[in-house]
């Protein structure tokens, strides 16, 4: 599956807990090249309406982050849906 796919996935699985309009407009970047720009500002409505993601959709936004060749900062890490537990 391409990046652009798994962002395009992504986003559509959000549209239940973030307005689709601002799911559609983030998507909207994909088509004028702008890969990087869609994520990103997905990854940033997921923080902005506290939207809760599941640790799978976590695993793929830290997979859509490598293949972009992007730093896990916080932008990133403020999402993970288990930030606030301990890791065993």
């Amino acid at each position: 599956m391409s990046v652009n796919s798994k962002i395009k996935a992504l986003g559509e699985g959000l549209k239940d807990r973030i307005d689709a309009s601002i799911i559609d407009f983030d998507l909207e970047y994909i088509e004028h090249s702008e890969n990087i720009l869609a994520f990103e500002t997905l990854c940033d409505h997921i923080a902005d309406y506290d939207a809760v993601i599941t640790k799978d959709e976590y695993n793929l936004i830290i997979n859509i982050a490598n293949e972009l060749n992007l730093i896990i900062d916080n932008r990133y890490l403020y999402i993970n849906p288990i930030r606030n537990r301990t890791f065993l």
